[in-house]
């Protein structure tokens, strides 16, 4: 665990207001010189206005104290309530580590009202192990390297109570955000503690999404390739066969999401595409031939290829019409997430993916800042790499540009409040360019475990330049592209 200390410090007048530059988990001291005992209220918050911190509808930090100041110099410890999640004890959650010495928040900003005189406001900011200098990334764009360093820097600040949480609204772990908070800490830090322990998790607590079950092989999958820990993955595998959701089986090989699991396609349901659900549905059952390719990869054991093979067969028998797969059988509608996922997971033939990749341009990036993490994946396998630098780069409502416009310095639950009024600005889901640079505009993927061996597929667009360093368990990998010329320099430690 890491822990250091921000100070600001001024002269009072009544109403003061600090800014630590960006938002992180941490705790307050206020240090006051007072020449008689009064109330004093200070407050922290992770988005303000005009000088002022915002109280709004939403689950971003809004804290207030009132503390006694007494007549002379004297420290004081700003009071963080004990932290209770949004559903109460309905799902778990990750209490925080003691290590801390307490609670903790996430904020930025710091007022002291009704206090005049000398004042000292000191963050100790709290994180788990991390190396700053492990990755490297810069590029001639410098609003693609703004996104590189806000999504870096999200995967660092929530990375405070050594698992991958869903943001300070819940502060638990799900597959779904772990899948994009794990490659983009595995591209950032060669540090594998955190995976481990949210897998471990995941064994006695699965979710509650369809989709996100059945990411648990593929994330021991992409785990073993960056850590090269074969001992965790084989006391997993003892578990993973049920994440493959058998038990869900309704009618040739295909699930559909039943009692407490559900199919959710995407999340929240205005970023959905219009998708359209049946008893059966496209992209779940996409999820699942992935998860059934990766237990292959995993065990070597030929049935999950030849069922994942079956179950591609099925979907395209029943859900096929024309250039474009339907949402569900006879929908007569295709969602972009159903064009995604298609050739994510492979159901779409090598032939079919211009016409896809066409249908995906056209739609723009309706999906959510979770979607957003397979779409550019898609725009990478499909050669769209002027569109997958264009989506990176954007300044529309739904971009990560638009996300620091906003005044957040960790990625957003939703893309925008209006979007998801209720979100939290803590969600480590959203900072999925921390994978998908360098693993999609650099392309550099491990193939083998630990990555002994490793892919460069660059699709730099439009970029004159670009450096990156990858971790690994054993040292470094950089890559430099100049003049439309990649070239490799690996470090061994």
């Amino acid at each position: 665990m890491q822990m250091f200390t921000e100070e600001r410090h001024g002269v009072a007048t009544g109403e003061s207001f600090f800014d630590f530059g960006r938002s992180a988990y941490g705790t307050l001291e206020v240090e006051l010189t007072a020449d008689f005992d009064h109330l004093v209220e200070v407050v922290i918050g992770e988005s303000c206005s005009n000088g002022s911190i915002l109280h709004e509808h939403s689950w971003r930090t809004f804290i207030i104290d009132r503390i006694v100041a007494r007549k002379g110099t004297h420290t004081y410890k700003f009071n963080i309530p004990k932290f209770y999640p949004a559903y109460g004890s309905v799902f778990p959650y990750t209490p925080t580590p003691a290590e801390y010495g307490g609670e903790v928040a996430p904020f930025r900003y710091v007022e002291v009202n009704h206090y005049y005189g000398p004042l000292k406001v000191r963050r100790t900011v709290c994180q788990q192990d991390w190396d700053d200098s492990a990755s490297v990334f810069e590029s001639s764009d410098p609003q693609l390297d703004q996104v590189w360093d806000f999504c870096k820097y999200s995967i660092k600040a929530t990375n405070v109570f050594g698992y991958y949480i869903d943001g300070d609204r819940e502060r638990q772990p799900y597959e779904g955000d772990t899948y994009i908070n794990q490659l983009g800490h595995f591209c950032c830090d060669a540090n594998f503690e955190t995976a481990r322990r949210t897998m471990d998790w995941f064994a006695e607590r699965p979710t509650w999404p369809t989709e996100w079950q059945l990411l648990s092989p593929i994330l021991a999958e992409d785990y073993l390739l960056y850590s090269g820990d074969r001992a965790s993955v084989d006391r997993w595998l003892k578990w993973l066969p049920e994440r493959l959701l058998d038990n869900l089986e309704v009618r040739d090989g295909m699930i559909t999401g039943q009692g407490r699991i559900r199919d959710i396609i995407d999340w929240p349901e205005p970023d959905r595409d219009g998708y359209v659900f049946g008893e059966v549905n496209f992209v779940p059952n996409a999820y699942r031939v992935g998860a059934l390719r990766a237990m292959f990869n995993l065990t070597g054991d030929k049935k999950y290829q030849e069922r994942a093979e079956a179950l591609k067969q099925v979907m395209r028998k029943t859900m096929w019409q024309g250039e474009l797969p339907e949402d569900s059988p006879n929908a007569g509608h295709t969602s972009l997430h159903t064009a995604v996922f298609a050739v994510r997971f492979g159901i779409a033939e090598e032939s079919e993916k211009a016409a896809l990749g066409k249908f995906i341009r056209s739609r723009g990036m309706q999906c959510s800042v979770y979607g957003a993490q397979y779409l550019l994946e898609v725009c990478g396998a499909c050669g769209m790499d002027d569109y997958l630098l264009e989506l990176l780069t954007g300044t529309g409502t739904r971009s990560w540009l638009h996300m620091l416009a906003a005044g957040s310095t960790i990625t957003m639950e939703g893309w925008d409040n209006l979007i998801k009024p209720h979100q939290d600005w803590t969600h480590a889901w959203g900072a999925a360019p921390a994978n998908l640079i360098p693993r999609w505009v650099v392309g550099l993927r491990p193939t083998k475990p630990g990555f002994a061996d490793y892919i460069l597929d660059p699709h730099p667009g439009d970029l004159e330049y670009f450096h990156f360093r990858q971790p690994t368990p054993d040292g470094c990998i950089d890559v430099y592209y100049e003049d439309g010329k990649a070239s490799v320099e690996r470090t061994v430690f």
